[in-house]
């Protein structure tokens, strides 16, 4: 699809001092896009774009005022979030036909939701079976207050095969299994709702494991590094891990000139040396080609995500 979208605009066709205004992740992952996109795109075309923080939680970010004008042009979003949007006409349709719920994003990257732990405390690599583990390995536990990837990882601790999971996850009785097993760990978890706040849990010590954004995790490692600050030893488990597809979607009613500047900012994203800029400074991939996470099916938590949800909701608020 990027393909289709046109060149990128020179500073004197479409620059003029306009702003484009994105929704994207906080943390290490927008900092990455603004070194790498945002700040390069804006000397290049002189438009400037202006990012702020959603967590992804809506459909679509809430709307919010921009000198005026349209609140947000772009948002990045899971693949999932994106197709359900796309079917309740809340993003941009790209191209394809009129009844496909991929027609309304482009590729972003891939995170990958893994399991994260002080090694200062457990030396060795646990898997998610240990992370219910809370006699053999007392402590805290983080997982994501949302279903996505939290039903995924409940049902692998209870010994269902990743490949297996969606098609468990599927059946009711595959819904009532992974709840089940959430309400054993209950008492243990600390919610986190932004992989920022994934990372900042393992980092401090709130938690002794947690389902983490590996980029996230990985940059906050980087950065005390590089800071020479003293840090928590945290390692990534990829085994039984799972990725998580991201992509950006574009406001529906934009006017022309600033929905052709929105597709110039994709096209420009797509270059080559400034996916690999943003590689080098978000690294949300194993080190280890021959580890595959599980990717996280889209079209599934486009066709459950409203029930799932509820249901989600229904379990945190009922008595522990």
């Amino acid at each position: 699809m990027l393909l289709a979208l046109s060149a990128p605009a020179r500073a004197d066709a479409r620059g003029g001092g306009h702003t484009l205004v994105v929704a994207s992740w906080g943390g290490a992952l927008g900092k990455a896009q603004d070194q790498a996109f945002f700040q390069p795109f804006a000397r290049a075309t002189g438009v400037g774009v202006r990012r702020f923080a959603w967590d992804g939680d809506a459909p679509v970010p809430a709307n919010r005022p921009a000198r005026g004008r349209h609140a947000w042009a772009m948002a990045l979003m899971e693949d999932s979030t994106a197709r359900i949007a796309c079917m309740q006409g809340s993003l941009q349709r790209l191209g394809g036909s009129a009844g496909s719920a991929e027609a309304c994003s482009v590729p972003a990257l891939h995170d990958g939701v893994v399991l994260a732990w002080d090694r200062g405390r457990i030396p060795s690599a646990p898997r998610w079976s240990d992370f219910w583990d809370v006699v053999r390995y007392p402590g805290k536990r983080g997982l994501r207050k949302d279903p996505r990837s939290t039903l995924e990882i409940a049902l692998m601790a209870d010994g269902v095969a990743p490949a297996d999971v969606y098609t468990v996850l599927a059946t009711p009785e595959g819904v009532a299994r992974a709840f089940h097993k959430l309400s054993q760990l209950r008492p243990y978890i600390v919610w986190w709702t932004t992989g920022a706040d994934s990372a900042r849990i393992i980092g401090n010590g709130s938690v002794l494991m947690t389902s983490a954004a590996a980029g996230e995790v990985a940059a906050q490692d980087a950065a005390s590094s590089a800071a020479g600050r003293g840090r928590r030893d945290v390692g990534l488990q990829w085994a039984q891990g799972l990725d998580d597809g991201l992509c950006w979607g574009i406001a529906p009613g934009l006017d022309a000139a600033e929905r052709d500047r929105a597709r110039d900012l994709l096209h420009y994203m797509a270059g080559t040396e400034r996916v690999a800029r943003f590689a080098a400074l978000y690294r949300a991939r194993p080190d280890d080609q021959a580890m595959q996470p599980l990717p996280m099916d889209a079209a599934f938590w486009q066709d459950h995500l409203p029930d799932l949800a509820r249901k989600f909701a229904d379990w945190l608020a009922a008595p522990a």
